[in-house]
């Protein structure tokens, strides 16, 4: 290379530089600094505004399914046509283009020239929301934004109202229902909630949309939602009713902040409260908490919570009572809690409330035998067929899990449990449990053991008293 610039200074030895030397070493090096720096792509966007994730490698290894699309493919990161996406995404690709054309349909003055343009006015924004650089051109970009978008409002529209029932479409099958509710709250399966929220807001305006059970008495809301006019109807609303088994706390829309996509809303919708950052401690722990059945070993008495949010979990150390609330255990449980764990450990490390719930229920759960208290205390309303399972979802869902950072109040729940266990009396209870009633058998022999001695207790005494 010529020039002065590109020749790179020779300087002596470490530590026996002159005042010169060392002067033209820091000039050299700030300008090889400065001229990386050039180099930084200036669309690079800030941390805070990325919130769709690739799921790190360490989570996906453990089970792939839990972060894979089936059938429908959302945003950049599996999308057929530029990726290596199976068949059945393949399949869909046609079958969202038919469900772009209804919903264009449902209103006369809406165009796809319209809606490019106000996608193009926020194409920055949009990539900025993934946390990896999206190599798509523009083009392809914004065509595979409008075709997902207007393909999830079609469908949830058709599900709010209850056209999935009553219109013959391949869509509205069960088993494919299912699959498209399965990937529709996968991580790396998103679109920024803000896109299809305008997108929906562009249409609504004179959108037409038919209600076939307005006029259905005693409806319920497995059939189609409660809003039956077009002018009230919002986007946060039929997305409220489609995740509407989520929400634990019958949270309203109007009392959240927008979520930033739909995994971020089942987030919201499992939190009770946000944890203060005043409040964290460091998630090291001296001891783990003991399992479920060695706690229930030294006499700690397990109760279901009627409370509607998992997280409440409280501890009653005077009556040696845990209560927690009760978790639906089904097919779909391992992929939603996969995921919404996923999206903390990327983004809310500050908030972790999930990850210390299942941290908690991981230490409970190690074998069959704890699940199965568990599951008898109707803790876990279990629909996976045996404890064993369970035992085993628990065990593989902290697999790699960090957790720096803990909420006081878990932290102390975590510390009395463990004391708890540690406390001598209990141990001791434990101890002579073991030895005399931890099986049929011993409870068996303990029993006839007891009853001899207070007939023979017995007899002595009637001797006694014979005797005088």
């Amino acid at each position: 290379m010529d020039g002065a610039s590109s020749v790179i200074p020779e300087y002596s030895e470490i530590g026996s530089t002159s005042s010169s030397e060392s002067q033209a070493q820091a000039q050299y090096l700030e300008t090889q600094l400065t001229n990386m720096l050039r180099k930084v792509d200036p669309e690079i966007t800030e941390l805070n505004e990325k919130c769709i994730y690739r799921v790190p490698e360490k989570f996906r290894r453990v089970n792939p399914k839990a972060y894979t699309p089936r059938v429908v493919s959302i945003g950049p990161f599996h999308n057929p046509r530029y990726s290596n996406g199976g068949d059945n995404l393949k399949l869909m690709e046609e079958r969202k283009l038919k469900y772009l054309e209804k919903f264009l349909n449902r209103n006369k003055h809406l165009s796809m020239k319209g809606l490019f343009l106000r996608l193009i006015e926020k194409e920055k924004q949009i990539r900025g929301y993934y946390a990896e650089p999206v190599s798509y051109s523009s083009d392809d970009f914004l065509t595979m934004i409008l075709v997902d978008a207007c393909f999830i409002i079609e469908h949830f529209l058709r599900y709010y109202t209850g056209l999935t029932l009553t219109e013959r479409d391949t869509l509205s099958e069960p088993c494919l229902l299912s699959d498209i509710y399965h990937d529709m709250i996968l991580l790396e399966n998103q679109l920024p909630f803000f896109v299809l929220e305008d997108i929906f807001n562009s249409a609504h305006p004179g959108m037409i949309v038919e209600f076939p059970y307005k006029d259905v008495k005693g409806i319920n809301d497995d059939y189609a939602g409660p809003i039956t006019d077009v002018e009230s109807l919002s986007f946060i609303a039929i997305t409220f009713h489609y995740f509407r088994k989520y929400n634990h706390y019958i949270i309203e829309p109007a009392h959240i902040d927008r979520p930033y996509h739909f995994i971020d809303l089942l987030r919201i919708f499992w939190l009770p409260i946000p944890i203060p950052p005043e409040s964290l401690k460091s998630g090291f722990m001296d001891k783990l908490i003991p399992s479920a059945s060695q706690l229930s070993e030294v006499g700690l008495i397990f109760k279901a919570s009627l409370t509607p949010g998992l997280f409440d979990i409280k501890y009653d150390h005077h009556m040696g009572v845990m209560e927690i609330p009760c978790i639906l255990i089904n097919h779909k449980t391992e992929t939603e809690l996969r995921n919404i764990l996923a999206l903390e450990q990327c983004r809310y490390i500050l908030s972790p409330n999930m990850t210390q719930y299942l941290f908690i229920l991981d230490c409970l759960v190690n074998t069959d035998k704890d699940a199965s208290i568990l599951i008898d205390n109707k803790i876990f309303i279990n629909w996976l067929g045996d404890a064993n399972a369970v035992a085993k979802m628990f065990n593989s869902l902290c697999s790699n899990v960090g957790l720096p950072f803990i909420s006081e109040e878990c932290f102390s729940l975590c510390d009395n449990l463990v004391k708890f266990y540690e406390n001598p009396r209990n141990k001791y209870k434990a101890i002579f449990y073991h030895e005399y009633f931890n099986t049929p058998w011993k409870k068996a022999s303990t029993s006839a053991a007891v009853l001899l001695l207070l007939l023979t207790l017995i007899q002595t005494i009637c001797s006694v008293i014979s005797f005088f």
